[in-house]
């Protein structure tokens, strides 16, 4: 999900040039300005007033995430003109959050054109209890108040559904900041965006209805002009996998080890995946493993001694699907890191902590290399906290909330990195070695675009930006695979529905990922098996349309799917089958207003409607080659059953967008063996080093996708990490 700059006006004939004049009523004409806070950061209204009305309006909103808060900018934009009250503003009710800052924004303008002094929120003392949305979709954050002397003293959080490591980020900075500055406006903890929203919301929701009004809670923080330097040896940047296990090598070689990560938690991506490739541990290797489930002979009892895999036939396999047209392009050396190094190394991450299940096949694949952390996501986050007390305990050093900027090089060595912290500290960190272990640039749309040619909606850490990645192409620093597809296992729409019951939220979510329907790609072109649309949406591009005639919404109101349809991630438990969808009608409208359903009542003009790329010649030679008799695409005809085919010629046509959602990219910097990064030429970049998701375009061929065979970037996260810290501590002098 990235957050991009969203810039919108509205303007009605030329009234911004009115000057300002009485105004008729009680709103004064002229030009106000207000901000408030949204889903990612600030937004900001500029409304023009003429006749006791709005005429115009800006809506700015940096952070907000693009397809929703940003959406909703757009829609509100056209809201503003003509209120004189925000009460007359219906929020998009799939963005409540930007709505709500956009009303609270607008109210703060009409204030100022009432002549209305804005006064201090007068909070009444007592003990209050709220809700919010935070990132589970399925349950909300629930908050106790404390409110002593017209300030908020606490803020406890009750249940909730939120990630572990994100809601006690969430605690330990977000809400004592809040209790600082008593205002409402205090930034989102990086990583934890939605959980700080979640709980921001929730403490709205307690005071509102107890009927006190937090308008003016939202006085901005000011950002201070502090900065720091440190000299170390080794500077990791980055604290997911990766970077992890490269701090901690570092720190046990006896480096002096500062370890910084732009946001307010450690683990990044890794402590929200579920296991690496975890290749003939020596440890499970040595045991007995009773009822191991082995993908090709079934489950038995494994003798101590016995492998798991044949490595050779893995390493074989894996360097033939990487080379195309007789050329190898990856890098076999590294491949044969993570298969050889990737048993020892979790065995060596057992030592700190984390603790993993014996290695079984995955997802249906034939090689038993896959092993699941112990208690899965639940517990993964404890097994990171334990690898960072020890790290501590051996004098390694860490920053949180501390994003790095930009490369310190100096005669073309790498010697350090600049900084900033979450407060606008800025900090100069010297080093004689740089490690990068960023996550990637999934969480930049600019740097997708660029590189990959397209921005995919992200399911991952919006954090990993890719700025250091930049950063070192821009000191010469070669890429591999860089434009190659970014990782992804599941589908969902580019807009989820939050408004509904649980039910009807998924109804999108169910009608384009179901095999019981007709998808077609940016042009209108059917592409695939709809059965096998989830693994494989991502080749196409980063979105696609499922489309229904009249008829089919018709059956789907009446008797539902005959089949359950839902995802993997985002989704808040799927059409079940048999169940009819009485509300489709409710839903498709709200989608249409959030923009991520289309209806019209041609195929022409459907395409019209989508517009870009997208043809009604190829739509409708899409619809005359849908059929059960035979499908192009190998599509069992019982797909068909239920809905039938979409009609030729209908009173209507919906369509609903999914997307293809990523968890990563996979190219990045070049890299030698050794973990250091290279230059154009091939030669070593002294002092710097890429691990992880920054460097894994080196397993794989850019004309090839992602490696299914389970946990192999996270295994080469794990193995990059480690070799790098230990090489870089080994040659600190060189």
């Amino acid at each position: 999900m990235k957050n991009t700059k969203r810039v919108l006006a509205f303007l009605v004939g030329a009234a911004m040039m009115l000057p300002m004049a009485s105004a008729e009523g009680k709103l004064a004409s002229g030009n106000y300005e207000a901000t408030s806070q949204g889903f990612g950061g600030a937004v900001t209204v500029k409304v023009t007033v003429t006749d006791g009305k709005v005429t115009a309006a800006t809506i700015t909103g940096e952070k907000e995430t693009e397809t929703i808060g940003g959406a909703a900018i757009k829609t509100l934009t056209e809201k503003l003109i003509g209120v004189s009250s925000a009460d007359e503003v219906d929020a998009v009710a799939s963005a409540t959050v930007t709505s709500n800052a956009v009303k609270t924004a607008l109210a703060d303008c009409l204030r100022q054109a009432a002549g209305e002094e804005k006064t201090e929120t007068a909070l009444v003392d007592g003990v209050y209890t709220g809700e919010g949305r935070g990132f589970n979709l399925t349950q909300k954050v629930q908050v106790t108040v404390e409110i002593k002397d017209g300030k908020i003293v606490s803020v406890t959080v009750g249940d909730n559904g939120e990630t572990m490591g994100m809601i006690a980020a969430v605690e330990e900075k977000w809400i004592p900041r809040v209790v600082e500055n008593q205002s409402l406006a205090v930034d989102a903890i990086c990583g934890a965006t939605a959980s700080s929203n979640g709980v921001r919301a929730a403490v709205v929701n307690a005071l509102e209805s107890a009927g006190m009004d937090v308008s003016g809670m939202y006085k901005a923080i000011p950002k201070v002009s502090a900065a720091e330097e440190y000299n170390v040896d080794i500077v990791v940047v980055g604290m997911g996998s990766s970077g992890t296990t490269a701090a901690l090598a570092a720190a046990e070689s006896g480096a002096n080890v500062l370890a910084i990560d732009k946001a307010g938690k450690w683990g990044g991506t890794g402590v929200t995946t579920s296991g690496p490739a975890n290749v003939n541990a020596p440890s499970q290797v040595a045991s007995e493993i009773v009822d191991w489930k082995d993908p090709i002979n079934g489950v038995h009892t494994k003798a101590a001694g016995e492998q798991l895999v044949d490595a050779d036939a893995l390493y074989a396999t894996w360097t033939d699907y990487t080379t195309v047209d007789g050329a190898q392009g990856a890098k076999p050396e590294l491949i044969a890191k993570v298969i050889y190094e990737s048993g020892e190394t979790c065995d060596w991450l057992q030592s700190y902590g984390f603790e993993f299940t014996p290695a079984v096949g995955f997802v249906g694949g034939k090689w038993a290399i896959f092993s699941s952390y112990v208690g899965q996501k639940q517990l993964t986050e404890s097994f990171f906290a334990k690898a960072y007390d020890r790290y501590t305990e051996m004098g390694g050093q860490y920053l949180l909330e501390t994003e790095a900027t930009e490369l310190i090089m100096q005669d073309g060595k790498a010697v350090g990195v600049r900084a900033i912290k979450a407060d606008g500290t800025s900090v100069t960190i010297n080093a004689k070695a740089v490690i990068l272990c960023t996550g990637g640039f999934a969480g930049s749309d600019e740097m997708q675009e660029k590189y990959i040619g397209q921005a995919y909606k992200l399911f991952g850490m919006s954090t990993n930006d890719g700025k250091m990645i930049e950063s070192a192409i821009e000191n010469g620093a070669a890429t591999r695979a860089i434009g190659m597809y970014p990782m992804s296992h599941f589908v969902a729409p580019t807009v989820i529905t939050t408004q509904f019951s649980a039910e009807d939220n998924d109804i999108p979510y169910g009608l384009i990922c179901t095999a019981e329907g007709m998808a077609v790609n940016m042009k209108g072109e059917r592409f695939i098996n709809e059965s096998a649309i989830a693994m494989n949406a991502f080749y196409q591009g980063n979105h696609f349309y499922y489309v229904y005639s009249k008829e089919q919404i018709d059956i789907l109101r009446a008797q539902g799917l005959s089949a359950k349809a839902s995802g993997r991630y985002l989704t808040q438990g799927g059409i079940k089958a048999d169940v009819p969808l009485t509300n489709i009608d409710t839903v498709i409208d709200a989608g249409i207003e959030a923009g991520f359903i289309y209806k019209a009542s041609s195929l022409d003009e459907l395409a019209a409607q989508i517009g870009g790329d997208f043809s009604a010649d190829a739509l409708k030679a899409s619809v005359a080659g849908y059929n059960p008799e035979n499908d192009a695409f190998g599509k069992d005809a019982s797909k068909f059953e239920r809905l039938g085919t979409v009609a030729a010629d209908s009173e209507y046509y919906v369509a609903f967008t999914g997307a293809p959602y990523i968890y990563s990219t996979c190219g990045g910097l070049d890299v030698n063996e050794n973990l250091q990064v290279l230059d154009t030429n091939g030669n070593v970049i002294p002092g710097l080093f890429a691990c992880g998701t920054d460097s894994m375009g080196v397993l794989f061929n850019e004309d090839k996708a992602y490696t299914n065979y389970g946990g192999c970037a996270q295994s080469y996260c794990f193995v990059s990490g480690r070799d790098a810290g230990a090489y870089a501590a080994a040659h600190l002098e060189d």
